[in-house]
């Protein structure tokens, strides 16, 4: 029996979509953004940084797409949280996620101090559970 295949480009669009980003504020978190606000999709960005690059001001009026920035330290729980309930609340429903929020630090391994291992751990690993799990009834 033959099964025929059906159109998964739908499956792929972005428009009308919502979307949360850690990281999004700069870098590759930001190219991830902008792709998918040119893409139709509407986005909540969580970043540490006070302010976003200058590009993101112009999204929602180049694209249409739905911004929100939401300052945001993901290895601090309460941030981390109340930032999810804000986007959560602004877009309406989530649809994916992407996790971009990560450090490094500019100095060989082995001079790491402990504190500085466990920041990177909190931010760039330690951060990715529990902002989704949080959530996974959402996406």
């Amino acid at each position: 029996m033959t099964t025929l295949l059906r159109d998964v480009r739908p499956l792929f669009e972005l428009k009308g979509r919502n979307y949360i980003i850690t990281g999004g504020g700069q870098g590759i978190g930001f190219a991830v953004v902008r792709a998918i606000a040119e893409y139709g999709g509407n986005v909540a960005v969580l970043d540490i940084r006070d302010n976003p690059v200058d590009e993101y001001n112009t999204l929602a009026a180049q694209y249409g797409a739905r911004t929100i920035y939401l300052k945001t330290d993901v290895s601090n729980e309460q941030s981390l949280t109340a930032s999810f309930n804000r986007a959560v609340e602004f877009l309406g429903s989530v649809h994916g996620a992407f996790t971009s929020a990560g450090i490094a630090i500019d100095k060989p391994f082995i001079e790491q101090t402990w504190a500085e291992a466990q920041r990177i751990q909190d931010i760039n690993v330690s951060s990715v559970i529990p902002a989704f799990n949080w959530h996974a009834n959402d996406l």
